[in-house]
């Protein structure tokens, strides 16, 4: 996978997790605020902590993005000096085609042959990636739609017993946060092959 594939990876991560952070800061100040002093002490540390930590990823994701673009400016460095090296390259052909000017049939075969190799290989590499990416997104898809519906399971589950009784039990809700723990690694995980998949096309 390339720098930049990295870098965009890297910031659509963070990018989550921020967005995460931001809805959870803006529940969790609303929960806060109807606490009683006993816990609220406890909840409003845990909140800082939170706010610190957010803050820590948008410094993240700012450094990020300022080495992303100093990469993008390398790349396309790097790729202006290869489209001038290819300039040179055809310069060449061309010349040759036309130092062979006389051999009008091995000429014409030549860029027959060309033409068609060049048709091939691409529609061989579209053909590929084009799988490639049907597979890998339909199966991700797959296994973050069966994460989604063990989560929607067990907060239906979660919420029955609310129902039956105002305290759920740890056990109830230890089986919500592994429910929702497991959703977001199922998550992750099918993002990075949608991903994956997709930094092939590039």
């Amino acid at each position: 996978m390339s720098n930049h594939s990295y870098s965009h990876e890297a910031l659509a991560w963070i990018k989550q997790r921020l967005d995460d952070a931001d809805t959870i800061i803006s529940e969790a100040e609303k929960t806060a605020e109807k606490l009683q002093a006993s816990t609220r002490e406890e909840a409003d540390a845990a909140l800082a902590r939170l706010k610190a930590s957010r803050e820590a990823l948008l410094k993240l994701e700012r450094d990020l993005r300022a080495r992303a673009d100093a990469l993008r400016d390398d790349v396309e460095d790097i790729q202006e000096a290869a489209e001038k090296e290819w300039v040179e390259a055809e310069t060449a052909f061309q010349t040759f085609l036309k130092a062979a000017q006389d051999q009008a049939g091995s000429i014409n075969d030549l860029l027959v042959a060309r033409a068609k190799a060049q048709r091939q290989s691409w529609e061989d590499a579209q053909k590929v990636m084009r799988e490639q990416v049907t597979h890998t997104v339909d199966k991700a898809r797959g296994e973050f739609d069966a994460a989604i519906k063990r989560v929607s399971d067990e907060a239906e589950k979660f919420q029955a017993r609310i129902g039956d009784a105002k305290d759920a039990g740890d056990e109830s809700w230890k089986a919500v946060k592994s429910g929702l723990a497991d959703a977001r690694a199922a998550h992750d995980r099918t993002i990075q092959k949608i991903k994956d998949a997709f930094s092939k096309l590039v």
